[in-house]
């Protein structure tokens, strides 16, 4: 993953914005001087947080709630409570934002305005005119706070403001530089600033109590869960103790996780300076899903895992990047997620709602939310939800098949990493799902190639039987069935020479590549490749075959022109016995012997 560096802030961007904190006098709360830092300011601003002792939803009506927008005209706001399994409430709403949720209120942009609305019946209870364009907003339920960024007479401005539940503003300050989207917590809001700081606010009052400022690492994100705040970036995550106050990685509580390549476009957190990102987008499909520890002196995932949703899928991950388990959801994209701790809850478009268990990935809760309208994005309220539900563990080699087959070309990368995760998993089951996938005339091209490598490197004696099934068909013409892919198949077989096989087994794989070496369908290409195997896996059985085949194709002229067949063949016999060196030496001097074939055997004798 890459990591991202104060050091690599460019110098131009810096000197701007110090010449804009200068432009704007003294009183400034954001400024590129402060006591940063400070260790014991921000033990003592943290102590003011009031945080629960387990995990728990943040509003008023205890119950875990899914806050989803669903299209129309007009659009809908739906609370849904998801222990019960049905709406609280659904309210037309034209939202143009993320929703937040906190005690009583419900916040969002609703056409030009933040509107507050109540969280038990979803009523207005008060609008906020914005005075630019929107960056966050959230609450702590009490109050509802607001970042946006206008034109000034002569440069852009951000402010975060305060505001009661109706609408009357409590504080402002400005920023001469970039705000990130804000997050509220026990008495504190935290406020990114131009991706250095994370400056700590007095609710109330809006004054700044400290700040933190990344040396190593930049600051793209914050967020509260029920017990605890993170910031981080793509790089990784750091909670927000006093042990933050070094503002580095190796002095703080930090922790990171290693991706597959394919999956490293998946991020911790919304990036809270792109006003993009302020509502539901794409970019929410594509998430590392994470909990960890909210105190100790070292980072832990929760349960030592993550989970990835990208797209329609979710894997569960170790630490260290393993595969555990594959969710594939039908039919539709997710289109939101979130680790609530006990269960990673997701929302279909469709509005089927899940609930995985983060160690197994079994389904704990299934549901339908029915608005009449897709679901365009969703806010989870559900810390601590723990549904009953006792589902089967997701059947993860039928998940990677499925998202390895899936027709959408977006998804080539994600196939690309289940077949890869595929290829290193045993049995006759796999082998035979990766030759349905070679097969597949629906392939891509490049994705198929990767098949057959990683079918042919990953050589599982279990998959032997499946290998010799899928060398049954033959071509016929009457009802138009050819066998396919017999040169991958065989590939697969002779990479099994070397491996622990029964004589019984080795000898039926020699009688089904026989049989496909004498049809005279088979291409000269898989025709090499079938010989091949049958060497690489008969270990002297097969040169019977050899012995007959050499003797009586010795003088044609099409089998001689297949020099790399030839040159296989009385290699074969090379290192053979008697038998076969004496087959040698009658081609070798035979009189009716194509000149190359006679050659190639008198070679063969020669090096031995």
């Amino acid at each position: 993953m890459r990591t991202s560096s104060i050091g690599i802030v460019p110098r131009l961007a810096l000197l701007l914005g110090l010449a804009l904190v200068a432009s704007c006098g003294p009183k400034t709360v954001f400024g590129l001087t402060s006591d940063d830092n400070n260790a014991d300011a921000l033990g003592k601003a943290l102590a003011v947080r009031k945080l629960p002792t387990a995990p728990q939803v943040r509003n008023s009506t205890g119950r875990p709630l899914v806050l989803a927008v669903a299209s129309g005209s007009p659009k809908k706001l739906v609370a849904w409570d998801a222990d019960a399994g049905k709406a609280l409430w659904t309210v037309d709403a034209d939202v143009q934002s993320r929703v937040a949720v906190a005690g009583d209120l419900v916040v969002a942009r609703e056409g030009t305005k933040v509107v507050v609305r109540n969280v038990n019946d979803g009523k207005q209870r008060g609008a906020i005119n914005l005075g630019g364009e929107l960056v966050g907003a959230t609450t702590d339920g009490e109050l509802v706070y607001v970042t946006w960024q206008s034109q000034g007479a002569t440069r852009p401005v951000w402010t975060i403001a305060a505001y009661s539940p109706d609408g009357g503003e409590r504080w402002r300050n400005d920023a001469p530089g970039a705000l990130g989207a804000p997050s509220a917590q026990g008495g504190l809001v935290f406020s990114p600033f131009l991706k250095q700081w994370l400056a700590v606010l007095d609710a109330r009052t809006g004054a700044q109590l400290t700040r933190v400022r990344g040396i190593d690492e930049e600051i793209a994100f914050v967020r509260t869960t029920s017990d605890a705040t993170w910031f981080g970036s793509k790089a990784g995550i750091f909670r927000l103790d006093t042990r933050a106050a070094s503002g580095t990685r190796a002095g703080s509580t930090y922790g990171t996780t290693t991706l597959p390549p394919q999956l490293a476009s998946a991020t911790y957190a919304r990036d809270a300076f792109d006003p993009v990102q302020a509502g539901y987008t794409a970019y929410d499909r594509k998430r590392v899903l994470w909990r960890a520890a909210p105190a100790g002196d070292t980072f832990a995932f929760e349960g030592d895992t993550v989970a990835v949703h990208f797209f329609r899928f979710v894997f569960g991950l170790t630490r260290a990047g393993e595969l555990q388990w594959a969710y594939s959801h039908p039919r539709v994209e997710l289109v939101a997620s979130e680790h609530a701790g006990g269960v990673v809850v997701a929302i279909g478009a469709d509005g089927s709602l899940v609930a995985l268990d983060p160690a197994t990935g079994a389904t704990r809760a299934s549901q339908k939310l029915d608005v009449g309208g897709q679901i365009l994005g969703a806010t989870f309220d559900c810390d601590g939800w723990a549904p009953a539900g006792d589902g089967e563990p997701p059947a993860t080699v039928q998940a990677l098949v499925a998202i390895a087959r899936d027709r959408d070309r977006r998804f080539d990368e994600i196939k690309q990493y289940a077949v890869q995760v595929l290829a290193r998993l045993e049995g006759a089951d796999v082998a035979k799902d990766l030759l349905a996938i070679v097969q597949d005339g629906r392939t891509p091209a490049k994705l198929r190639e990767s098949v057959i490598e990683l079918l042919v490197a990953r050589k599982d004696p279990k998959g032997l039987p499946a290998l010799l099934v899928a060398l049954e068909p033959r071509y016929d013409y009457i009802t138009g069935a050819e066998p396919a892919a017999v040169g991958v198949i065989a590939r697969a077989i002779g990479g099994l020479g070397e491996r622990d096989v029964a004589d019984a087994e080795r000898a039926r794989a020699v009688k089904a590549l026989v049989a496909h070496a004498d049809d005279p369908a088979t291409s000269t290409t898989d025709r090499l490749e079938v010989v091949r195997a049958m060497i690489a896996i008969g270990r002297g059985s097969e040169r019977a075959w050899v012995r007959s085949q050499l003797v009586l194709e010795r003088a044609d002229p099409a089998f001689a022109r297949e020099e790399k067949l030839v040159e296989v063949m009385v290699a074969s016999l090379a290192a053979g016995g008697p038998e076969d060196r004496e087959t040698l030496r009658y081609v070798a001097t035979d009189a009716r012997s194509a000149a190359s074939v006679a050659q190639a055997a008198r070679a063969a004798l020669a090096a031995k």
